[in-house]
């Protein structure tokens, strides 16, 4: 896991260096993403506020009342089978190399808006990874699937269950382009879009709500504090996805 781990910071290091087309550098970069995440006070009020919700949803009788109304009313074999489809937006194994592929795109345009998106959602995933992991941990919360006594409350470092890996996952490569799209059916259908693999896991009785909740909110503030890097520079090149047009946009902040 750590070898993992390793190399994919290291390859999204390089994609970065050359996606960063302004006078910071890449360790620059990663460390403000970092910075923004895990530092900035806003953003702090904000995931204790998250975290308080999702607290009260998983250590009362709402989330298994939810969670058992969702399966007694609305599961079909159609939700299903929709399911196994959107669910693999939040498989690792397939979006993490898909972010790096597209990535690879600005060693060879600098002008990518794909290469861009690429770098955005490998940078979202890399900054907002350790501190799913640890969460994940901390709140200890254990699967609808796994019937154990304690259902989604609370339990610090008994289960790895109480945020939702599959939700971070799945709703970064979509909330990248809200973001990076000033098309208003693409940015908002961006946004709806990034919530499906969430879903997912509710029906396929994988996680409870507030665990779902969690990990989307996890996923929005990584690719919140990516862009939040990114209009920190002095001088950018930044995408555009306008109505009729696409490109790239030189930026100077001050």
């Amino acid at each position: 896991m750590l070898r993992k781990v390793l190399l994919f910071l290291s390859v999204t290091c390089l994609l970065i260096a050359n996606e960063n087309n302004t006078s910071v550098s890449v360790w620059d970069t990663i460390k403000n993403d970092y910075k923004n995440y895990y530092t900035d006070k806003d953003r702090l009020v904000r995931f204790g506020i998250a975290f308080g919700i999702g607290g009260i949803i998983a250590n009362t009788n709402i989330d298994q009342s939810f969670q058992n109304r969702y399966q007694d009313n609305i599961r079909s074999k159609s939700t299903d089978d929709f399911s196994k489809i959107v669910k693999q937006f939040g498989n690792g194994k397939i979006t993490i190399p898909f972010a790096l592929l597209a990535s690879s795109l600005n060693l060879a345009y600098d002008d990518s808006i794909i290469g861009k998106w690429g770098a955005y959602t490998s940078r979202a995933f890399l900054v907002g990874a350790p501190g799913l992991l640890a969460m994940q941990f901390v709140t200890g919360g254990s699967r609808p699937s796994e019937k154990r006594s304690y259902h989604s409350s609370w339990r610090p470092f008994k289960d790895n269950n109480g945020v939702s890996g599959h939700a971070f996952m799945g709703s970064i490569p979509f909330l990248v382009i809200y973001k990076m799209s000033d098309n208003v059916y693409l940015k908002y259908s961006a946004f709806a879009a990034s919530f499906l693999t969430a879903w997912s896991r509710v029906n396929d009785n994988q996680h409870y709500l507030s665990q779902i909740a969690l990990g989307w909110y996890m996923g929005y503030e990584a690719v919140d504090s990516v862009f939040q890097t990114n209009k920190q520079r002095g001088y950018a090149f930044e995408p555009f996805i306008k109505y009729d047009a696409v490109g790239l946009a030189y930026v100077y902040r001050w």
